[in-house]
């Protein structure tokens, strides 16, 4: 089941006792336990009747007496419980518990990934439950969940505006969808969301997109395909210290997140969103820490070079490039 038909059956009244969510995209598994919660507990009985638990440290006997426990204000409990632990899966306790889950609860086990569908524990919440997938949406499936959710605040939005917003997120949930909210807070009171409308509030993303290219290529070792980036950048007119800014900046995150630290937690660590973050762990495995030393180094030079008129900016930024890319291999 995906998480679309998940939420429309609890918004119908439909709710399983038990669930799980599987998949990379944690914006929708944190609509779909919102939409949960918003059904089976009254914000009065929230201290009471809602729980949620880090699973890494929970035996299976844990997860049922948590899941048995009969609710104290509300109809029913809501627990969750985020990466079980692998131990759960073959738990023979746990197992007959999901043959015959507590009517009484409804658990939730979020699991961050892919799961193995032939274990049983997989199996038998497919019997008695929902095996819900959050996978990320991409291109036109991402325009239309934007559509989607453009209506349900009285907003009309065009295809052609909700891919330029799709492509504006980077691919993005959590980022196209506070892009949305820009352009509706800019459209003011409901009504239609044109595409000059969200040009005018998506440059500074677009850049950010760009450099993300950019960076990319030069880790690639691809140096036409960054200086085409560049120069993409130039053409729309951003300013050369700014283009030297950003990619630095992303080297910068790029150098930290080699500094040691719990990968987990490596947004709140280099205080960025996590798609960001997700995107400096990518880059990172072509940079190796002293490369992204050097190369910011070379971004020094060209910003020392551009503010004392030693140079045109294109010149400066395709030499350092080159010089980049010349590093060699790490």
């Amino acid at each position: 089941m995906d998480w679309q038909a998940m939420v429309e059956e609890v918004e119908q009244g439909c709710i399983a006792p038990v669930y799980l969510f599987y998949g990379s995209e944690g914006y929708l598994k944190e609509r779909a336990l919102k939409t949960l919660k918003k059904k089976l507990i009254p914000p009065e009985t929230g201290d009471f009747d809602y729980q949620e638990l880090d699973g890494r440290e929970l035996t299976g006997a844990e997860v049922i007496m948590l899941a048995a426990t009969l609710p104290a204000m509300a109809e029913r409990r809501l627990v969750v419980i985020k990466d079980p632990a692998g131990e759960i899966w073959q738990d023979e306790v746990f197992l007959k518990y999901l043959t015959k889950p507590e009517p009484a609860t409804c658990l939730v086990l979020v699991v961050n990934g892919s799961i193995d569908k032939r274990l049983k524990a997989v199996k038998e919440i497919s019997s008695t439950g929902r095996v819900v997938e959050c996978s990320p949406l991409q291109g036109e499936d991402l325009a239309a969940w934007l559509i989607k959710e453009a209506r349900q605040e009285g907003y009309n939005l065009p295809p052609a505006t909700a891919l330029i917003l799709a492509r504006a997120g980077g691919g993005d949930l959590r980022q196209a969808r506070n892009e949305l909210d820009k352009a509706m807070a800019y459209t003011g009171k409901p009504g239609t969301i044109t595409p000059a409308t969200v040009q005018a509030l998506i440059p500074e993303i677009e850049a950010e997109n760009t450099i993300f290219q950019l960076v990319d290529a030069l880790g690639n070792r691809k140096p036409e395909l960054a200086i085409g980036f560049l120069r993409q950048l130039l053409e729309r007119g951003e300013a050369p210290l700014g283009i030297v800014a950003m990619l630095a900046r992303q080297l910068r995150l790029i150098y930290r997140a080699h500094l040691g630290g719990d990968k987990r937690n490596l947004a709140a660590r280099l205080g960025v969103k996590p798609f960001v973050a997700r995107k400096v762990a990518a880059q990172a495995r072509n940079f190796s820490l002293p490369v992204a030393g050097q190369a910011l180094e070379e971004l020094l030079k060209v910003d020392t070079a551009l503010k004392t008129g030693q140079g045109e900016a294109g010149p400066l930024l395709e030499q350092a490039i080159w010089t980049i890319i010349a590093m060699g291999e790490h």
